[in-house]
């Protein structure tokens, strides 16, 4: 009876574990069944995407072949050459992408690894071969709309060219005007935008004629590039016309800063002058005695009858003598006295330091395709020092003026780097 009870749950387990088996074999069974399901609809997505994309690609070669004939018809063989040889790039895919299918269609068994890089290798090559066609497809359309509409812009051209031509006159009038006011330093930006834009008008002058006696002569000759290069040669005159103008504003400005300074700086020599007269010890007198002497040699400079103007030199210039005027007088004043003249000289060193800063950025910007990042690194930390000064202009008007100062010097030396740059 024991040995019978000992047998009993024994068998019962084994059956437990046999059936624990079986249903593992079963799951593995099925999940190995579901990867295969799985792997095999992947490769049949994957030859179906790669037929898909051979037979666009066939097409699209059959499609360019047409075009091709039809562009050199219009268009001309040397207009047509890189399409001529994008069209043989993606005949000579197009072939290995058919090998390749080939090679998946014979009667040779292959594995499911050969299988799947070769339909990988059809699509790349078809899509790349059909890429290409449409890239210089677009081109040849987008000419043929210009041919369309040369007529039109043809009639736009010419009125835009008198306008244009009116504007050279006029700006080379403004140059010879400010010729008389301003040095050839100060008008170095924009001494030769006028005979550069009529240079740029002749150009678009010549274009027009040739595109029009083109559309003369009857269909069949392209005009569409003439329209483009006259189009392209306006834009590059009136952008040179523009910057006279601009130009121009921003010399007056500087020049209307530069008075206030001079007018600031003739208030504090009198200061000065008052603090050396009264001053008791004879060495500080003296020394304060000699910068008030250079600083009125340089305005006597700036004020002289006749003398032509360079806004951003003079205002360096002007910054230069009244630094070291400053510094002296500092020294010999009290610590309130100074506060009340860095009041004073703080409106006239953040003004010159905008002026400068703004007459820079105007250059950089019409010049940017020469100046390099020195220049322009030099211009953004005066606009971040120039922001300071503006931050702490009411409640330290000291460590405002240094740093209003030091936004003038980084924006001068962004000025002679980018005119470095420039020539």
């Amino acid at each position: 009876m024991a040995g019978e009870l000992w047998w009993v749950p024994s068998a019962v387990v084994l059956a437990v574990v046999a059936v624990l088996v079986t249903l593992g074999v079963l799951v593995a069974r099925r999940r190995s069944r579901a990867r295969v399901r799985s792997a095999n609809a992947a490769a049949a997505e994957l030859a179906r995407t790669a037929a898909i994309s051979l037979v666009r690609a066939d097409d699209a070669v059959q499609a360019a072949a047409d075009e091709l004939g039809f562009a050199i018809a219009q268009f001309g063989e040397q207009a047509t050459r890189d399409f001529a040889a994008a069209l043989g790039t993606s005949r000579r895919q197009l072939r290995d992408a058919f090998a390749l299918q080939q090679k998946l269609d014979d009667a040779m068994p292959d594995t499911d690894s050969q299988r799947r890089r070769w339909n990988e290798q059809i699509i790349e090559l078809a899509d790349e071969a059909t890429t290409r066609l449409a890239q210089h497809t677009r081109g040849f359309d987008a000419r043929r709309g210009a041919e369309r509409d040369a007529p039109l812009k043809l009639e736009q051209l010419d009125r835009r060219l008198g306008r244009v031509a009116d504007r050279v006159k006029s700006g080379a009038t403004s140059l010879q005007r400010l010729r008389l006011t301003y040095s050839e330093d100060a008008l170095a930006a924009i001494s030769t935008n006028a005979e550069r834009a009529r240079a740029a008008l002749d150009r678009a002058l010549t274009s027009t004629e040739a595109a029009a006696a083109d559309l003369a002569a009857g269909p069949g000759r392209p005009v569409g590039d003439r329209v483009r290069d006259a189009e392209e040669a306006l834009f590059h005159a009136t952008t040179l016309l523009d910057a006279i103008e601009t130009g121009e504003d921003q010399l007056h400005i500087g020049l209307a800063a530069c008075e206030r300074a001079i007018e600031a700086a003739e208030t504090e020599l009198a200061e000065a002058r008052e603090l050396r007269d009264r001053h008791e010890e004879s060495e500080a007198s003296g020394n304060l005695n000699q910068v008030i002497v250079h600083a009125n040699q340089v305005l006597a400079e700036l004020r002289a009858p006749g003398r032509l103007k360079n806004p951003s030199a003079d205002l360096a210039t002007l910054r230069r003598a009244m630094d070291g005027l400053d510094s002296i007088r500092s020294e010999a004043r009290n610590r309130q006295l100074r506060l009340e003249n860095a009041r004073s000289a703080l409106h006239g060193a953040m003004l010159a330091a905008r002026s400068q800063i703004s007459v820079t950025r105007d250059f950089i910007t019409v010049n940017r395709a020469k100046v390099g990042a020195a220049a322009r690194t030099r211009l953004a930390e005066a606009e971040r020092q120039l922001s300071a000064a503006e931050a702490e202009a009411e409640t330290n008007p000291v460590t405002a003026l240094d740093t209003a100062r030091r936004a003038m010097t980084h924006a001068t030396d962004a000025d002679a780097l980018a005119r470095f740059d420039t020539h």
